[in-house]
């Protein structure tokens, strides 16, 4: 018998196939998913292939989330432990409500049909916008096994539950009230006696927030409010002053989504042993990340902020050069990706960039480019290797917060 929570078939499934390598000819993962799905009674409202990149993952989960009729976004591929693989820890990131049960499960009946090599998959799920995503490995018969053993024969029951009524507490605070009593008081003499009040809700402590667990302390830095700015002068506290910032506690401010999404950038950022807030005098504010710490004027520091296309990064400690990720923002501290690329380019290696382009990243003596997915590096010489983005900025972020 049905379980009272069920939404009946068919249900949207929405197929995404993570591969570089693969196009629809060698893709035999997605047609799995969606023979398995429709073979179940349920509707495919829409595939896609996209390569192994956080912004390209990213992007098409939103496509997914925004199809009418979507109750379910399957993912294949980019579930193992090679440098690209980056699918779990972009959906994760994403996720409002983690499914650990899918993963462990998923895991354990690997482990009797492939033995040991079952913990290299970091297949995963989550709820997110009322839709369950589940982050599958790329191997055909890796996807039979998750959707015939574990997807399918819960799948109604999952959907089911996400529409379920919802917590009393988000339907309404009227309901239940709290209630205050006096504290028992113990027992003392007559003459040591004070009246004894009931604590009021005015009375009461405020619960302070609470932060995630995270590597690094907030500190009381040298630069809390903005020195003279002194000609001249360079490193990280010469761009706090060059600013008119102050260094605030960063809280629970959160780093933004794109960057979260990139595993590398987020070894990067976790290893700093200070993570505070910069707000500058017109406002514009961004993380700061102090390595070793943010007390040292030598002390290498990471300023991010969110931005199209991924977020804007500044070398802090390189000032008054301009280096870091370059973004859209017109009030970017770097040039726009939308900059003359030749231009920057001369301006920096001495050499115009010789093929097509736009700005990806700056540094002293070097420029970075994007083409489609790919980061290339430009020194006026010859042009570097072909990266993928994500694996990119990490490289970048790394080497900013060392020298």
């Amino acid at each position: 018998m049905p379980h009272p929570h069920e939404l009946p078939t068919p249900l949207g499934v929405y197929v995404v196939t993570v591969s570089t390598s693969r196009g629809p000819a060698e893709d035999r993962s997605g047609p799995v998913l969606c023979e398995l799905s429709t073979a179940a009674g349920h509707t495919i409202l829409g595939t896609a292939i996209v390569p192994d990149d956080p912004a390209e993952i990213a992007a098409e989960l939103d496509r997914a989330l925004e199809t009418a009729g979507v109750a379910v976004v399957l993912f294949t591929g980019g579930t193992g432990v090679s440098a690209r693989d980056c699918t779990p820890a972009v959906l994760t990131g994403r996720f409002e409500r983690p499914l650990p049960g899918f993963g462990e499960l998923f895991r354990w009946i690997s482990f009797g049909e492939i033995g040991a090599a079952a913990m290299l998959s970091s297949a995963t799920a989550g709820f997110a916008k009322g839709r369950v995503i589940f982050a599958l490995p790329g191997s055909p018969n890796a996807c039979r096994t998750a959707m015939e053993k574990l997807i399918l024969p819960q799948l109604a029951h999952l959907t089911g539950e996400l529409h379920k009524e919802a917590p009393l507490a988000a339907r309404t605070t009227e309901l239940v009230r709290p209630v205050i009593r006096p504290r028992p008081s113990t027992s003392v003499t007559a003459a040591s006696a004070a009246p004894v009040r009931a604590p009021t809700q005015e009375t009461l402590p405020a619960a302070a927030p609470q932060e995630p667990p995270r590597k690094g302390i907030d500190v009381v830095p040298i630069v809390a409010e903005a020195p003279e700015a002194t000609p001249g002068a360079s490193g990280w506290q010469a761009a706090v002053a060059a600013l008119g910032g102050k260094l605030l506690p960063a809280g629970a401010t959160p780093i933004p989504d794109a960057i979260a999404a990139i595993p590398a950038a987020m070894d990067v950022l976790g290893s700093a042993n200070a993570r505070m807030r910069l707000v500058a005098a017109d406002g514009r504010s961004w993380l700061v990340f102090g390595y070793p710490d943010l007390l040292r004027p030598n002390s290498k520091v990471l300023a991010v902020r969110e931005a199209l296309p991924v977020s804007e990064v500044v070398a802090l400690h390189r000032w008054p050069a301009r280096v870091g990720l370059c973004c859209e923002a017109d009030d970017s501290l770097l040039p726009t990706t939308e900059a003359d690329l030749n231009e920057v380019a001369e301006a920096r290696t001495g050499e115009p960039w010789p093929e097509e382009g736009h700005l990806f990243a700056v540094e002293g003596s070097a420029v970075w480019v994007q083409q489609r997915r790919y980061v290339r590096k430009w020194d006026g010489k010859r042009p570097g290797p072909e990266e993928n983005v994500g694996p990119a900025i990490g490289s970048l972020l790394l080497h900013w917060s060392q020298r």
